[in-house]
């Protein structure tokens, strides 16, 4: 059967049918799934990371028995280490990665592929702030060599709906009630070659 085409993105190379014997593995395919995650890859730190992995934990206890069938890899800098974060004891492996303002680490796109490709992640969970916002996180990941899934939207949607003139347009576009503003009227939005909703740039002209 063929995958629809909205749904590719969120495919990972982790295939259900060249992934390894496992229980999560077995989860996948019995659910009619296409991608097996028992590696994450945290490009977060503090109580994000850690509400994180405890929810995943608590939900591999309940639904296999075994709080550790996802392994969570945690990004980490030298300050999160100094501290002993919690998320990090909680891990099952860190890396550690530069300190310094959040562009040398948790937002630097190019180091989380880097090192979710290094660690063997089928999956990055980005959590909120830092990269979780940046469309380029989402489709770097796509286009890395082993598929590794972005936990979160598509780029396309972020473009779309984390930029607040750009989510305006669509809900005016979808006539959802709007706050007046001087772009009120402008309803103009593309679906593009993959059905995604678009605002083009003649709308902010």
């Amino acid at each position: 059967m063929a995958v629809p085409q909205i749904v590719e993105k969120f495919i990972g190379g982790n295939s259900v049918d060249t992934a390894t014997n496992h229980k999560v593995r077995d989860f996948v395919k019995d659910h009619d799934g296409h991608t097996v995650i028992t590696r994450v890859l945290i490009a977060n730190n503090g109580i994000a990371a850690v509400k994180e992995i405890r929810s995943v934990r608590q939900w591999a206890y309940a639904t296999f028995g075994d709080e550790r069938a996802i392994e969570f890899v945690a990004m980490a800098t030298p300050e999160d280490l100094k501290v002993n974060a919690e998320y990090i004891r909680m891990a099952d492996q860190y890396v550690e990665v530069p300190s310094g303002t959040n562009n040398n680490n948790y937002a630097n796109v190019d180091l989380i592929v880097d090192v979710a490709e290094r660690t063997g992640a089928h999956a990055v969970w980005a959590g909120w702030g830092h990269a979780s916002e940046n469309p380029l996180l989402p489709e770097s990941l796509r286009a890395s060599k082993s598929k590794i899934v972005f936990i979160g939207p598509p780029g396309s949607a972020m473009r779309s709906l984390g930029d607040k003139i750009s989510s305006t347009i669509v809900a005016q576009h979808a006539e959802v009630p709007t706050m007046p503003w001087s772009g009120d009227g402008i309803t103009d939005t593309t679906v593009n070659e993959l059905g995604h909703l678009e605002v083009p740039d003649s709308a902010y002209q």
